[in-house]
């Protein structure tokens, strides 16, 4: 598998490229950034897009090994019925733990969307909001790691 590392400059950037997009496309009310790797992004979209910033901690990974999810994401089930929120993560690689937030979000009809600053090309249709997209067999190693 090819590993690539990203600069704190790079993942700037492509956060900033999906505010841009997310801007355009409008009526959000807060930005969601996941824990851990999406803490950084989601902190630059939330600047970029004046909104509140709130977090949930997901996980399906621990260090390069997949596992089950573990997360909690009920702090989002108390912000005001019409919100929309702006999920923000820094890899969709597997794409459990975005098929995961989707499933809870569903069920508390919460309306959201999701951004990575990357995606695997294998979820290049799941995702609207994204920075680059990355073939499958790449892995990303990002500046916080």
């Amino acid at each position: 598998m090819e590993v690539t590392k990203f600069s704190f400059d790079e993942i700037d950037m492509l956060s900033r490229t999906i505010s841009k997009r997310a801007k355009q496309h409008g009526g959000f009310t807060h930005v969601v950034g996941i824990a851990r790797g999406g803490l950084v992004p989601a902190t630059i979209v939330s600047y970029e897009l004046e909104l509140p910033l709130t977090t949930v901690s997901v996980s399906s990974y621990e260090g390069k090994e997949r596992r089950g999810i573990v997360g909690n994401c009920h702090r989002l089930f108390d912000l005001p019925k019409n919100s929309k929120l702006l999920i923000v993560d820094d890899i969709c690689d597997s794409g459990q733990t975005i098929n995961w937030i989707k499933n809870e979000l569903s069920v508390a009809e919460i309306k959201y969307e999701i951004a990575c600053v990357f995606i695997k090309k294998q979820h290049k249709n799941k995702i609207k909001f994204y920075g680059s997209i990355v073939n499958d067999d790449k892995w990303i190693v990002f500046p916080w790691e």
